[in-house]
């Protein structure tokens, strides 16, 4: 068992109905070792907050690693709709900081239609961002997340496509870099994606501190690792459920969007067919690696980020 959580969150159901590995915080309290501390700041949509909860939980559980996940909502701004379950369940930004964490993911946001500086909450995740920088072993920026953090700190903009990027892509590790991160992974593999935009090869190969570690001809880059791992950047879901993409088309064609098919997805283009799930194995080997470097090279003091600082 190695996550450790309150069964009160309604992730907490899910998981044990599925027997992912799970540990109730009184069971955890009577072993003897300091859990990792993986802190999840949750910027989806209110209405697919809990099932992202659940999403990113599922990839953790798969080590032997004991695991405290902490849900992370904002010092100062509210949601309008999921603030009761935010309060309830969650830690402010500054309870996280003051306490410390081994590592930190950021998911993505529905937010690519806008500037980034329009962003209700900018200063406040830059604040974070900037604090993870400096205080974090390793932090994971997905999707709309790693378009804001390229932004905020190196000054990268995301290009934006005539077609949403939607579907799932073929996808080429680089085994010969001999990363960490790629360990016991396929030479190929698919990889979800949706979005509207985001960074390209050409971004990263003028800058010493990026090593593009799994990338598609027709996605472009899915895994980039920044300052040798202390960032780690994902434009690609491997989190998706089976059916995500097909909801999100749904929603994208109820909206008036045509410009959104997705791409190698439904079987022979039939959307009445059952998608295969082909990305979930390669995935769940991703963050088990991560959570393996977090714990390699974090410090046994929570304030210290990295063995050798």
């Amino acid at each position: 068992m190695t996550l450790i959580i309150d069964k009160k969150l309604p992730a907490y159901t899910y998981l044990e109905r599925e027997q992912v590995l799970e540990m109730a915080t009184d069971e955890a309290e009577r072993q003897d070792i300091r859990p990792m501390e993986i802190g999840i700041l949750n910027l989806m949509p209110s209405a697919v907050v809990e099932r992202t909860e659940v999403q990113l939980l599922r990839m953790l559980a798969n080590t032997p690693l004991q695991i405290r996940p902490t849900f992370i909502y904002f010092d100062t701004h509210k949601s309008r709709s999921k603030q009761d379950h935010f309060d309830e369940f969650y830690k402010t930004i500054s309870e996280v900081k003051e306490a410390g964490l081994d590592g930190l993911i950021i998911t993505g946001a529905n937010l690519e239609d806008r500037a980034f500086e329009d962003v209700h909450y900018w200063k406040e995740l830059t604040a974070l961002m900037d604090w993870a920088h400096e205080s974090v072993t390793s932090t994971i920026y997905s999707c709309w997340a790693a378009q804001a953090k390229l932004y905020h700190e190196y000054k990268i903009s995301p290009h934006t496509y005539k077609e949403k990027m939607l579907g799932i892509f073929q996808h080429q590790a680089r085994h010969e870099t001999g990363s960490p991160f790629l360990s016991g992974m396929d030479d190929e593999m698919a990889i979800p994606h949706s979005r509207w935009r985001g960074a390209e090869a050409k971004d990263f190969a003028r800058r010493d501190e990026f090593q593009i570690l799994i990338d598609s001809k027709e996605a472009g880059p899915h895994l980039v690792i920044g300052r040798g791992g202390r960032e780690v950047y994902t434009q690609g879901h491997p989190e998706y459920y089976r059916n995500d993409i097909a909801e999100e088309y749904s929603r994208d064609k109820s909206a008036g969007i045509t410009n959104c098919a997705p791409r190698n997805y439904f079987p022979k283009g039939d959307e009445t067919k059952t998608p295969m799930r082909n990305w979930s194995a390669n995935g769940q080997v991703f963050y088990s690696n991560w959570i393996n470097w977090v714990y390699r090279t974090t410090n046994v003091d929570i304030k210290k980020p990295l063995m050798d600082e």
